[in-house]
């Protein structure tokens, strides 16, 4: 009885393994479905952040090879 319990146990487990319909998607899909939910202006801002922080670097390169 045991030893049935066990197998049919990992059976669902191996079963519920694999991909998920939600999981098969772009990356494109995945941020336009962000940005249409209550996280987006937060998401918009977050990507703001990051394309300020990118200028930042970029002008830090820019001195650190002037000065070299």
């Amino acid at each position: 009885m045991r030893k049935a319990f066990l197998l049919s146990m990992g059976l669902i487990l191996i079963g519920g393994c694999g991909p998920n319909q939600e999981e098969v998607r772009t990356e494109a899909e995945k941020q336009q479905a962000l940005s249409d939910s209550t996280f987006g202006p937060m998401a918009e801002s977050m990507d703001r952040a990051r394309e300020v922080e990118q200028l930042q670097l970029d002008r830090k390169d820019r001195i650190d090879a002037a000065l070299e």
